[in-house]
């Protein structure tokens, strides 16, 4: 094991936290662009919650699609799969990662991250209707 990278207690621990913090910060844009686009068309806070519910779903879909594992046939190199996309430069500018982040090369994949974002993206259009009694 090289010497800069972290225990592997310590890397899951800081992989969870990146993971989650994304989680958070795409809920967070999503409720925005939701609330923009459906406070003025009248729909308000239901509005919002319907765009998070079918949001959450397709995003579950494609994150699942993509977690599925590369077919031993296919060769293509996984180098580029790590690149770091605007909104991931974004988040990791955030508290705590800004300070805990980790190298792209450490960080989950995007589709793993994705996958935990729609789960909380579904959470959150739950609590809307249950807890909140935000419904149609």
């Amino acid at each position: 094991m090289a010497a800069d990278r972290p225990h592997p207690a310590a890397l899951r621990l800081r992989q969870a936290i990146d993971a989650l913090v994304y989680a958070v910060a795409f809920v967070a844009v999503l409720v925005a662009i939701a609330a923009i686009v459906s406070v003025p068309l009248g729909w308000g806070l239901v509005g919002v919650k319907f765009a998070l519910f079918f949001v959450g779903f397709f995003v579950f879909g494609i994150s699942a699609f993509q977690l599925r594992p590369t077919p031993p046939w296919k060769d293509d190199d996984p180098a580029d799969e790590r690149e770091e996309t605007r909104f991931q430069a974004a988040v990791q500018r955030l508290p705590p990662l800004g300070r805990y982040g980790l190298a792209p090369d450490d960080r989950l994949p995007a589709s793993a991250k994705l996958f935990v974002a729609s789960v909380l993206v579904l959470v959150t259009s739950f609590v809307m209707e249950a807890g909140f009694g935000i419904a149609a």
